[in-house]
């Protein structure tokens, strides 16, 4: 188990993370070649660039779990956040480990991917839940649709893609009558930010709402 004693630690790694993911990003946009006929060789088809965006936007989220199951953990150690309050833990853990025995307590796994899960455990664990719940309150909506993203690209069921068609029904304002599959969906303009696609407005809101959190 990967063991934390600061709060920079994982938001350095996450950091590094994203930006690893948007430069193989940006050469994978060099590599497609929009048009008819057969792709010359070292090139991508747009299904192969949707594959391969479909898979940063995967890492990209599972990077963020990480780096919440990390910063949770030492919050509830009672690390203090960059310029704020001091943290309350309602347990009282020796280590960074046995906090993760007390908050796992009889279940066999902990969900950091769920934002509702997450905002619980917060209020329960953290007095007032924190910082954590000042963090992800105002983001809910936004960390929900990751979370439904996440789970259409891992299973693409009948459940996760009526999830999937909140996050579309959000960008386009009704139903699509083609619906995109999720790696054509990140490469879709944004409509708040034209300047950005849906994957760097993800990964973009992944780091902002992790350097809030430390």
């Amino acid at each position: 188990m990967r063991i934390r004693r600061k709060l920079s630690a994982p938001f350095r790694e996450l950091e590094q993370d994203i930006a690893r993911l948007k430069r193989t990003d940006a050469e994978n946009q060099a590599k497609y070649v929009p048009g008819p006929g057969r792709p010359a060789s070292g090139s991508l088809t747009k299904t192969q660039l949707h594959l391969l965006t479909e898979a940063l936007f995967f890492r990209g989220f599972r990077s963020f779990e990480s780096f919440i199951r990390d910063v949770f953990l030492l919050y509830c150690l009672e690390k203090k956040p960059s310029g704020r309050k001091h943290v309350r833990s309602y347990l009282a853990p020796s280590s960074f480990q046995q906090a993760e025995e007390l908050v796992k307590g009889e279940s066999r796994f902990l969900d950091w991917a769920r934002p509702d899960s997450v905002l619980s455990r917060a209020e329960l664990y953290l007095r007032d839940g924190f910082p954590i719940k000042e963090v992800y309150a105002p983001r809910m909506e936004t960390l929900r649709d990751l979370k439904r993203l996440r789970n259409h690209i891992a299973h693409d069921s009948p459940e996760s893609r009526t999830e999937y068609l909140k996050v579309l029904r959000k960008h386009f304002g009704v139903n699509p009558l083609v619906e995109p599959d999720p790696g054509e969906f990140l490469l879709m303009t944004d409509r708040t930010d034209p300047s950005r696609y849906k994957l760097i407005v993800y990964l973009d809101f992944i780091l902002d709402t992790a350097r809030a959190l430390t």
